[in-house]
């Protein structure tokens, strides 16, 4: 048995969770910051609201005395933690401790608090960044007082975290809110399309003909598309559903690493699960791609040698379906966690330590590749070309470092995101570097840098690089490793597992940024008028109704109003849907755009539903997406406005517009 160092012990004890005086001088000198950074530019952003208080409005007036007297509480409570008053104000912070469970009664209504009045009632008064992060963490301190009343034992620090976590969870769910909507008409560029494409497994009974399926991300679509087994869904219920695709599968993820390393208490557990998927969340890693790794984390089992092997060949199946880059996941995350839960010492020598991940390598790869195939070749698809658009299309390096299309960077994104965890891996490491055979720690490293590089080189695709959602292998692999290290649940070469190493301001990082990541793009509820949009598909159906005898009607945009019955008396025409013309655009599909160019000039089509078309050619260097939008204008739009004019143009109050291309006469 290894004994612990008496000098290794203290550095333990100065690094752990801090004590409830530090914690709160911690969290209050956080917050006195934030609002310094804050104040500034509300007063200034209220300025010349109104005259009721100077040149404020009394909602502005209202609003700045209650942020400022809530600076001046905190810095006062600061000051007074550093006096000989300290044990009384801590006594006044945890003065709801004899109220006991009514304290998480408490707790949820400050969250509550945060959301409905931050988030939606003042959303605009709060939308900057600093004060969004400073009433999160003040509504977080608040609600942690209560939790750290009700369960002492948690102390001050971990209920704080514990209730930011709680909160992050809850405002990310509000910020899928705006994506549930009643409302007929697209709320983005591609939302219509996916809801079209997730159809095309139930064409016959929707459209009333065969309709090939979709060549890229097809695990998505069958995912999505499972509410149409029971025909005719309303276009809102597919809306919610999505939503809960997204919070379920990302939650349900964590939940699945929690059971994994065994956190067996349920509030841990659960709150555990909320942290790692909000990390997930950041990339955002898609939801249709988190089926594999669920079953991974559920099924896999290194003693049981065929079951793995069936476990590993499930999910890549799954992966082979989804996307190119996560061919490999599955089976790179079934030997991470073998490589974490089996030490290498004992008198098996490493090749016989190697076999079962070669044979789980190759599973996963073979069952991946072979799904691919599988799927092509039922897909329909005329022209198997289409399948390989991804490698043909363009490498734009530049946006891995800050630009138009992404402000921050890839590379400083994905880095800022990941580096807490980095940094605790490698710290854990150098505390106890007896702990790691180096074969395990070439496997991991290893691992994580290959899926690194490859996330980056797909980030630099045409069409993408506007987030990190392309480094979402990487993500996720670092998000299994990461957690088993913290939670100290690996297999260590030594005979006695070293603590945890767990320095709490590291700690803090590791939780804080996936709950706050998403705090400033958070969108406001949309108000749209049911009348007006009424009137706007009316006057659509009918104009396109007028035009079915004359020739074919093809929806460019808008699709899922023949999805769901929302446009009638219009035939469906499969081909020529936007993701599919952009997408061939981005990769210079010559086949295919030279037969819808050959279309056009036939005026094959009575009328064309699109987004108005422009002959705007933009600069890289000033506009986001310009290379995407030079594509598109070369290859669609400058044959539209060849052969096709404006026949109707519907101008939405919400900003978006509508038109109806006609032939040229």
């Amino acid at each position: 048995m290894t004994q612990d160092n008496p000098a290794d012990l203290a550095a333990e004890e100065r690094w752990a969770a801090p004590d409830t005086l530090r914690a709160a001088r911690f969290f209050l000198a956080l917050l006195s910051l934030l609002a310094a950074l804050s104040l500034p530019g509300l007063f200034a952003a209220g300025e010349g609201s109104g005259r009721a208080l100077g040149t404020y409005s009394l909602r502005w007036a209202a609003l700045l005395a209650g942020c400022s007297l809530a600076a001046l509480l905190q810095a006062a409570a600061l000051a007074g933690l550093w006096t000989r008053l300290a044990g009384r104000l801590l006594g006044l912070l945890s003065a709801s401790a004899p109220l006991k469970q009514l304290n998480w009664l408490l707790a949820g209504l400050v969250w509550a608090g945060f959301v409905l009045g931050v988030l939606w009632r003042f959303e605009r008064q709060f939308s900057g960044l600093w004060p969004r992060l400073w009433l999160f963490w003040l509504a977080a301190f608040v609600a942690g007082l209560f939790l750290w009343a009700a369960q002492r034992k948690l102390g001050l620090f971990w209920g704080v975290l514990a209730s930011a976590a709680a909160l992050g969870l809850l405002a990310r769910a509000y910020g899928f809110l705006p994506d549930i909507s009643a409302t007929p008409f697209t709320l983005g560029w591609s939302e219509a399309s996916r809801y079209y494409y997730a159809s095309l497994p139930y064409a016959g009974q929707i459209y009333g003909l065969p309709i090939p399926l979709s060549p890229w991300h097809p695990s998505r679509y069958l995912l999505l598309g499972l509410p149409f087994i029971f025909q005719d869904p309303p276009l809102w219920l597919m809306r919610a559903y999505q939503v809960l695709l997204w919070l379920a599968l990302s939650l349900g993820t964590g939940l699945a690493l929690m059971r994994r390393f065994r956190l067996g208490d349920g509030r841990a557990a659960l709150l555990g699960a909320s942290w790692a998927g909000l990390f997930l969340l950041q990339g955002p890693v898609y939801y249709h791609l988190l089926v594999c790794v669920i079953i991974v984390l559920l099924g896999f089992d290194a003693r049981r040698l065929g079951k793995s092997l069936l476990v590993v060949a499930l999910a890549s199946a799954w992966a082979g379906i989804s996307r190119v880059n996560w061919f490999p996941l599955p089976a790179m995350l079934s030997i991470a966690l073998y490589l974490l839960e089996n030490p290498l010492a004992g008198p098996r020598g490493w090749l016989r330590y190697l076999v079962p991940p070669a044979l789980w390598g190759g599973a996963g790869l073979a069952s991946a590749y072979a799904a691919q195939q599988i799927y092509t070749h039922l897909s329909g698809q005329p022209d198997l070309s289409v399948f390989g658009s991804t490698f043909t299309s363009a490498l734009l390096w530049y946006r891995l470092l800050p630009n138009p299309t992404s402000p921050m960077g890839v590379l400083p994104e994905i880095l800022l995101i990941t580096l807490p965890l980095l940094a605790l891996l490698a710290g854990s490491y150098l505390r106890a570097p007896r702990a790691w055979h180096a074969l395990r720690l070439l496997g991991l490293a290893g691992m994580l840098a290959i899926l690194f590089a490859g996330g980056l080189v797909v980030s630099t695709k045409i069409g993408g690089g506007s987030n990190i959602h392309n480094v979402d292998a990487y993500l996720t692999l670092l998000l299994v490793v990461g957690s088993a290290v913290w939670m100290g649940v690996y297999s260590p070469e030594t005979r006695q597992t070293p603590r945890p190493w767990r320095p709490w301001p590291l700690t803090f990082l590791i939780v804080a940024l996936p709950l706050t990541w998403g705090l400033v793009s958070l969108r406001p509820l949309p108000r749209h008028d049911a009348a007006q949009d009424a009137a706007d598909l009316a006057a659509l159906t009918s104009y396109l109704q007028s035009k079915t005898g004359q020739g074919e009607i093809l929806f460019v945009t808008q699709r899922h109003l023949l999805t769901f019955g929302l446009v009638q008396g219009v035939p469906a025409f499969p081909d020529y849907e936007v993701l599919t013309l952009s997408e061939m655009a981005l990769s210079r599909n010559q086949v295919y755009l030279a037969r819808f160019e050959r279309d056009l000039a036939a005026q094959r089509f009575a009328a064309i539903v699109i987004d108005p078309q422009r002959m705007m050619y933009q600069n890289p260097a000033t506009f986001a997406f310009a290379e995407e939008n030079n594509a598109w204008v070369e290859y669609i739009s400058k044959p539209i406005l060849t052969y096709y004019t404006s026949g109707l143009r519907i101008d939405r109050k919400t900003g978006q517009t509508i038109e109806v291309m006609v032939p040229r006469r």
